[in-house]
């Protein structure tokens, strides 16, 4: 894997391709005048080695290297000059949605097998991710997700304390399980949940590439609002439970999800899904919808104060090969030890 160059000097620490700036000591009401979502200052997280990079952007466009294979896909927010034209060229993959076949084969992918042509895998440090290209232009990652895994760790086995012999993990809207796995590896039990079968199948397929098939993981098709709701009726506890919620979505009955509206009833059902022994909350999102404040500010006034006083608020980003950073949403850190 070819390191990052153009970033010397900078204040950001860049590792394989990711780099994650997390804002801490959130203040008052998690609000300042600058970012709604409430960021102050800078931390670095440290990533897992994967074969994952993000080599440029710009033009509306991010060119990406996955495995061996380069791919060129749509990125709106970006629309700035892109810094490396000439490796653009290099692309083996590359989609368009205004096009009846968005996929198309370029350069060396014309020359793989029909074998080798289907799925391929992906590595983040033991984690085997196989990338599906999909008629939406996704291809089953989101890395800037994999900067939170070593957080997850400290707080879920902290060294020197009891914890629970596998802590319990809930992933609401989990799609294809990257987190998932890494806290199953890592002893954990989990419980995936995902409206999308196929997507669900899919995680599964990742499972058994990673050596994970014995791996304490319950396998859950259905709509997260509902599957929350019965596990309180079932009296279940977790000790973490994690959200990627879209900003809008249908589930498995086809009721309609809009993030706006559900996502701070469905914060409250999971914080009463928490367990005493160690409760963490991450919340990661794209959506404008989403202010922070306006979560925090409901759960104190529902469950108390001091529940929210432990939140970290982080600006997730991907850095390019010139060191120039690409917004991948937020992410909101509860620990509630």
């Amino acid at each position: 894997m070819e390191k990052f160059r153009g970033c010397e000097g900078k204040k950001v620490k860049i590792a394989y391709g990711l780099s994650i700036a997390t804002f801490v000591k959130v203040k008052n009401d998690n609000s300042t005048s600058t970012f709604p979502q409430g960021f102050t200052r800078l931390i670095h997280t440290h990533l897992p080695k994967s074969d994952y990079q993000l080599l440029d952007f710009g033009s509306g466009r991010k060119l990406e290297r996955l495995g061996d294979v380069l791919v060129d896909r749509p990125c709106p927010i970006q629309n700035s000059t892109r810094e490396n034209p000439s490796l653009w060229r290099e692309t083996q993959l590359s989609f368009d949605l205004s096009e009846k076949d968005r996929w198309h084969n370029h350069n060396s992918w014309k020359d793989r097998t029909e074998e080798s042509a289907g799925p391929w895998i992906c590595r983040c440090g033991e984690i085997q991710l196989q990338i599906k290209p999909t008629p939406a232009g996704q291809l089953g990652i989101f890395p800037e997700h994999w900067a939170h895994w070593e957080w997850l760790r400290k707080l879920l086995f902290p060294h020197n304390e009891a914890t629970p012999a596998r802590p319990r993990v809930l992933s609401l809207f989990a799609y294809t399980g990257a987190t998932t796995l890494a806290l199953a590896r890592l002893g954990c039990e989990v419980t995936h949940v995902d409206a999308a079968k196929p997507t669900v199948q899919w995680a599964r397929e990742n499972c058994k590439q990673s050596g994970l098939s014995e791996a304490p993981i319950r396998w859950i098709v259905d709509d997260a609002v509902a599957f929350v709701k019965r596990e309180l009726r079932r009296n279940k506890q977790y000790e973490a439970i994690l959200l990627d919620p879209p900003t809008y979505g249908h589930g498995i009955q086809g009721d309609r999800w809009e993030i706006h509206r559900d996502l701070i009833p469905l914060m409250d059902d999971c914080w009463q899904l928490l367990s005493d022994q160690r409760r963490l909350v991450l919340l990661c999102g794209h959506s404008s919808h989403v202010r922070i404040r306006d979560i925090n500010t409901h759960l104190a006034q529902r469950h108390g104060r001091e529940s929210v006083i432990e939140c970290e608020v982080a600006q997730a980003y991907l850095c390019d090969l010139s060191g120039r950073k690409l917004d991948c949403g937020f992410a909101a850190k509860y620990s509630l030890g």
